[in-house]
């Protein structure tokens, strides 16, 4: 070994896949190494020796073609190795031929090999009798040929399928002559006006077989059949296909087979026109009011539209029997109808005679129906329209519209559809942008046309450009107002369709200035109403109304309105505590007695003071001179012993304005030594803002135990004034 070479075993071997391996390093000199890597992914060193290190990798899995690699992490070096798995059985192994000269095997794997180059599969067409033919295909191909072995019919081909892992084979045993399957190398197609020559061309080897080719063209049903003798030159067989359409696609394709055998495969199809006569493309108008009249239109095809001199117009009418005949220059004319079914031609006149007239058959005047409308969106591209199927069609569907919209003139334009279709996709670059256009499909069938389905739509929506009309008296609360207004969402001149309303709310105020209107959005379009709730009374709004589409919403419409003063909540504001004071009221003197023999601590709850109204309350009250306050601080009573002059005096030391409020007061009864039965209660109020204790040298009188008697009885401050008098 080189002093300095580190060996990786195994290196650029194709490893099983799910096998146990191990990895060894064998270094040059003793070595401590615990880095050793597979598939950049660290393991576990196992110490064989000072200068031999392995790894043990359970499993492994199968690789693509650039293989695995493993290496030591003291050296730069790596050895790559390959994971696969041994060959499977060939399935579905079948042989066989389209010309007599080249035998093609195809088989079916299945899990495709993972490996390339070197390391690859390698399959073996063992045929008996003859001759070994390896293929080793570039790719996962599974498909092989050889050439016919002169004068051999029966075959014992082998496949043999092997890599470094193992072998597999599959045997097909057959009688070549029962797996010939032609194909047409070329199918050339020669359309004329009213028919068409096809040419099929076979080749191969085919003497001593006897061949028959197909060829299918639809829309026609029937197969046209040949059959000839095979022959080992190029044989070509023609089909003349006649009772074609003018102006015509078709769709052709041909096979061959062997008779016995099954058909080979078909050729690819051939999209072939029929050469164009001149053919109208006819379509029509009615309308009932105040006549029933028809408008024909109609476009020519010819190869030379010069050769046309005029048109030659036939209406048939099957009740009474009868049929009129005119001679127009244009592409459109008016025909004036009675209520029943008629039939009616267009043909040119050329130079060589007429062309192959368009027929048209009108409905009578009672089966023509009413389809609903429905709505449709169309994209940069195209508009997209969609039907259902017509149980009744019997021929194409028809759609028609109006290229500018409801712009007048209409300048129809019509498209026919076949049967079994029932979509058609129109170029929008035909189409402008905020025009509405209306699509009718017709169903055709033996009585005519009749309108089935109604589309309406825009190939792109902008925003709107009226704006609606806002009701100037809308219904106003003291916190709601409900807007209404007018507007025709489904006219056809608007720009899209409308899809709902956008309210904005502005407040007319200083504050609300400050604030960002609000946005409501009604989704209904034909909802012309919308209650905006949540407003402040007796305030001022700016309401800013508009319609919207799918691209934005238009212009707005404004109105201005203040909602009304709420009186209900005034009046509860000032009848609640007035209400309070009256029961109290009544409480007190419907238990006047009972109070007299109760302490003052009993009665501390009922300490009432002046009624604590807001400032909403006093705003209100200047406003209704409902309420008066007097601008009073605090009032006092003395009570006097009865030898002095029996008066009832209120004072405040702070406001010596006030002035007396009540009649006298006279010293209970029952406090002198003579009590009458009779007694005089009298309550007078007066409503202050301030509560103060009355100073005890005003009411030091005379009779000072009977006062304090008095005031335990009737001692809790109150702004209720009692006279007792008996």
């Amino acid at each position: 070994m080189p002093h300095s070479e580190i060996l990786l075993f195994p290196d650029g071997q194709v490893l099983r896949e799910g096998s146990t391996v191990m990895f060894c390093s064998i270094f040059p000199t003793e070595t401590n190494n615990t880095d050793m890597f597979f598939n950049n992914t660290s393991y576990k060193v196992i110490n064989i020796s000072t200068q031999v290190k392995a790894i043990r990798v359970e499993n492994i899995k199968a690789t693509n073609g650039y293989g695995v690699n493993f290496y030591s992490g003291d050296s730069d070096d790596a050895a790559v190795n390959y994971v696969t798995f041994p060959p499977e059985k060939p399935q579905d192994f079948r042989c066989e031929t389209k010309d007599m000269r080249n035998v093609s095997c195809s088989w079916k794997i299945r899990r495709a090999p993972n490996l390339n180059e070197e390391q690859r599969r390698k399959y073996t067409l063992l045929i008996s009798d003859s001759r070994a033919v390896s293929w080793n295909p570039k790719s996962n191909s599974t498909a092989c040929s050889f050439e016919v072995v002169p004068q051999q019919i029966h075959y014992n081909i082998t496949l043999l399928v092997t890599n470094s892992l193992g072998r597999e084979s599959e045997t097909d045993i057959f009688n070549i002559k029962d797996r010939v399957f032609p194909v047409p190398v070329l199918l050339d197609v020669a359309a004329g006006v009213l028919d068409s020559v096809v040419v099929l061309q076979l080749n191969g080897s085919f003497k001593g077989l006897l061949l028959s080719c197909q060829l299918e063209i639809e829309p026609r049903v029937p197969i046209e059949e040949l059959d000839k003798n095979g022959s080992d030159s190029v044989q070509n067989y023609t089909f003349r296909l006649q009772n074609l359409k003018p102006s015509t696609q078709y769709y052709t394709k041909g096979r061959c087979a062997v008779q016995g055998n099954n058909w080979g495969q078909w050729t690819e199809q051939i999209l072939c026109f029929s050469e164009p006569l001149v053919t109208i493309d006819l379509w029509r108008r009615i309308r009932d009011d105040p006549n029933r009249t028809v408008t024909l239109v109609w476009k020519s095809v010819s190869s030379n539209s010069s050769h046309i001199k005029a048109y030659e117009v036939c209406v048939s009418n099957r009740n009474p029997q009868r049929s009129v005949c005119m001679y127009v220059t244009q592409k459109q004319t008016e025909v004036p109808l009675d209520l029943h079914m008629c039939n009616i031609s267009v043909r040119a006149i050329i130079q060589s005679g007429l062309s192959i007239p368009s027929h048209i058959t009108i409905s009578p005047a009672y089966t023509a129906g009413i389809p609903k409308e429905k709505r449709i969106w169309g994209n940069a591209k195209e508009f997209q329209l969609t039907w259902m199927r017509d149980s009744v069609a019997t021929c194409d569907y028809i759609v028609e519209w109006c290229m500018l919209g409801i712009a007048s003139p209409c300048n129809l334009q019509w498209r026919k559809v076949p049967v079994n279709q029932t979509s058609l996709n129109l170029d929008a670059g035909n189409f402008k942008a905020g025009v509405q256009y209306t699509f009718t499909i017709y169903s055709c069938s033996a009585e005519g046309h009749r309108p089935c389905e109604k589309r309406i739509g825009y190939v792109e929506e902008q925003e709107p450009m009226k704006y609606p009309t806002l009701d100037t008296n809308p219904n106003i609360t003291w916190s709601s107002v409900n807007l209404k207004w007018s507007f025709n969402e489904e006219d056809p001149s608007h720009t899209g369709f409308i899809t709902g309303y956008e309210i904005t709310v502005q407040e007319d105020s200083e504050a609300g200035s400050d604030l960002s209107p609000s946005k409501q959005f009604v989704d209904d379009p034909h909802s012309k109403s919308f209650t905006v709730s949540g407003l402040e009374e007796d305030q001022l709004y700016t309401f800013h109304l508009a319609a919207c589409t799918s691209a934005g919403c238009g212009p707005e419409t404004t109105g201005t309105f203040r909602t009304r003063k709420n009186y209900y909540l005034l009046m509860a504001k000032i009848l609640i505590p007035l209400l309070f004071l009256v029961c109290c009221c009544i409480c007190l003197w419907s238990n006047r007695s009972t109070l007299r023999g109760f302490p003052k601590e009993t009665f501390g709850f009922l300490h009432i003071k002046a009624l604590d109204l807001d400032e909403d309350l006093y705003e209100a009250s200047e406003k209704i001179y409902s309420l008066r306050i007097e601008d009073c601080k605090w009032c006092d009573v003395e009570i006097l012993p009865p030898t002095v002059a029996e008066k009832t005096w209120l004072a405040s030391a702070e406001d010596p304005s006030c002035s007396f409020i009540g009649p006298k007061v006279t010293l209970p009864s029952f406090l002198t030594p003579s009590y009458h039965p009779t007694t005089i209660l009298t309550n007078f109020t007066y409503m202050s803002s301030v509560q103060q204790d009355v100073p005890s040298e005003l009411l030091e009188t005379p009779k000072t135990e009977a006062m304090r008697q008095e005031s335990e009885i009737s001692g809790f401050s109150s702004d209720y004034v009692t006279s007792v008098a008996t």
